[in-house]
């Protein structure tokens, strides 16, 4: 419930679809509470006209009757839609620890799971995104399914994983000429002006009561904001004596609190150098390491 708070932020409470739930059997018991046996699925589109393949299942049933087909193995089946409830569907059935896809990666999800999900949220030649690939599901998922996928993960061993499940599980439709290419650089967005971030302005604020300490803040109007501290001086001697602009205000913000001696963000320094610090101000690069993407792609 706490991250549908954060997704609600992120994607727009109205484009919260529906809520499924997974769930299974496997993982130990408990003698104190309820025992999890579910995750759950929250499922977002960005419009009426958000892709969605309503899906089928088999109910398995050891007597015929009239609705029942029988399939391959001798099993009597009818197919019925998928509901928001997935519990002991074998087709999506967690993985047990002698399961032959285990890879020993903590948070694994089964293939079939995964291949339900892109399956009903996409269409062939779509591009699949999962920004947390860990051991590189959704992409033999996607892969399987014929669809562009980008992966991402902090770890260098997904990257390993990616391309030794793609080529150990889907041998069949992996070509050779596909490649799985590693960046650790963040790719650069091309929807957006170059300085697309929001500016707000990081002002320094001064008071001749206070000789030596300096209000250092962010506002998107500095104006008001040294208006809201001369209504607490009868004097109003407060005075701004450096204002910047930037897309980077809280970083900025953030290093100066970092640098100087602040009591309630109240530095206490040279008003010059925390000046020429803030107008100089870079922020860093991001770590190199820190970013791994492998995408499908020729």
């Amino acid at each position: 419930h706490y991250l549908k708070v954060v997704m609600d932020c992120v994607f727009g409470e109205d484009n919260f679809k529906a809520e499924v739930v997974w769930g299974y059997r496997t993982q130990g018991v408990s003698l104190t509470s309820w025992p999890k046996k579910h995750d759950v699925l929250l499922y977002y589109g960005k419009s009426g006209k958000t892709t969605f393949h309503p899906q089928k299942q088999k109910l398995i049933y050891k007597k015929p009757f009239r609705h029942t087909q029988i399939d391959t193995e001798g099993n009597y089946y009818v197919e019925v839609y998928v509901r928001d409830v997935w519990d002991d569907d074998p087709e999506t059935k967690a993985l047990l620890s002698q399961s032959v896809e285990r890879t020993g990666y903590p948070t694994q999800k089964p293939v079939k799971l995964l291949e339900r999900v892109i399956k009903a949220s996409s269409s062939k030649s779509d591009i699949v995104l999962d920004p947390f690939c860990g051991c590189a599901t959704t992409c033999v998922a996607a892969e399987r399914l014929e669809r562009q996928w980008i992966g991402i993960d902090i770890s260098i061993k997904a990257y390993e994983l990616v391309k030794e499940r793609l080529t150990k599980e889907s041998v069949a439709i992996w070509k050779p000429d596909t490649n799985v290419n590693m960046r650790t650089d963040p790719p650069k967005r091309t929807d957006l002006e170059k300085d697309y971030r929001e500016k707000k302005y990081v002002y320094v604020i001064s008071h001749p009561s206070y000789p030596g300490e300096y209000k250092v803040g962010v506002a998107k109007n500095y104006k008001s904001r040294l208006n809201s501290y001369q209504t607490s001086d009868p004097d109003r001697q407060y005075k701004i004596e450096y204002k910047l602009h930037t897309p980077h205000f809280r970083e900025c913000e953030a290093y100066i609190h970092r640098i100087f001696p602040n009591k309630h963000e109240w530095e206490q320094g040279d008003l010059k150098k925390i000046i020429s610090e803030i107008k100089h101000y870079a922020p860093a690069e991001p770590h190199d390491e820190f970013i791994m993407v492998s995408a499908r792609g020729n």
